[in-house]
């Protein structure tokens, strides 16, 4: 069986298509060409602590990164980054490494996450868990 591969611009790593042609994220330039809006969304200013958010869309980050755009229950838009853990290729997930957030198909589904502060009062993103029905 073999899978048809495409590079996407932007990505860092190779973006392999399911069999129903689902991407598991964006380039910069899809998403706006998509009519997706990236910049509403707030890096800063996250909440910190326990909450659930909507995934809307995912894109690709320039570096080894992707990013993951959420609304929150409350209507705020945020974007938050996910990375490889260490020693590993071809996924991204939150600090705890224990949700692939690079899967087809996530968007549009509810997730709790963590976010804790960091020692410079920042938020980092430590988990999320997608809510099944």
């Amino acid at each position: 069986m073999s899978s048809e591969v495409e590079t996407v611009s932007g990505a860092n790593d190779a973006e392999t298509l399911g069999g129903d042609g689902a991407k598991r994220a964006l380039s910069y330039n899809q998403a706006i060409e998509a009519g997706l809006d990236p910049q509403a969304y707030a890096w800063e200013g996250v909440p910190v602590g326990e909450w659930e958010a909507v995934l809307d869309f995912k894109i690709w980050g320039k570096a080894t990164s992707l990013g993951c755009y959420f609304t929150a229950r409350d209507g705020r838009k945020y974007k938050l980054n996910a990375f490889p853990p260490k020693g590993k290729r071809y996924i991204y997930t939150p600090k705890d490494g224990g949700f692939d957030m690079s899967q087809r198909n996530l968007d549009g589904g509810v997730f709790v996450l963590t976010v804790h502060e960091t020692a410079s009062g920042k938020g980092a993103w430590q988990s999320a868990t997608l809510v099944l029905d």
